[in-house]
């Protein structure tokens, strides 16, 4: 049986995939130069700003209020926008770093990872099953992040 948030599930696994690469280049920041570095977090912010972030916009404008909705609670879906406001004051930080701060970098890179990683898992855990109790929901949310659901890609 397909579930109603599927495109949801599917969109989070390839996501998921370049958030693993976030992790992966914190650990291999000591055995690049400052240029590698450089080139290296460059790619993450531009995954960070032209992916993940309008996905979080995105969310905010359609998933969040109609799952808030759902559950009865117009504040339900605060603790997920703070985690949205961490990630981008983080990504922020890491824009301004300078490339020779490996210890910076690895604490920002470590942290985003941590922080994309267990967002991602509240909304699978918490919110989508909600959703799929109610498909006619999750089908009018699909429908209007129809041209949010893959930004970039």
């Amino acid at each position: 049986m397909v579930l109603p948030t599927q495109p949801f599930r599917d969109e989070h696994a390839e996501l998921l995939g370049h958030i693993e690469h976030i992790r992966q280049a914190a650990r291999e920041l000591t055995t690049l130069s400052p240029e590698e570095r450089q080139v290296l977090v460059d790619r993450i912010l531009d995954f960070l700003r032209q992916t993940l972030l309008p996905h979080a916009e995105a969310e905010e404008r359609v998933l969040y209020p109609e799952w808030a909705r759902l559950v009865g609670s117009p504040d339900a879906a605060e603790p997920m926008i703070h985690d949205h406001q961490a990630i981008l004051a983080r990504t922020n930080e890491l824009a301004h770093t300078d490339p020779g701060d490996i210890d910076q970098l690895q604490e920002l890179l470590y942290g985003l990872y941590a922080l994309i990683s267990v967002h991602f898992r509240k909304e699978e855990e918490i919110q989508l099953p909600a959703l799929d109790a109610d498909p006619e929901t999750a089908e009018r949310i699909l429908q209007k992040m129809g041209t949010h659901t893959h930004p970039g890609h």
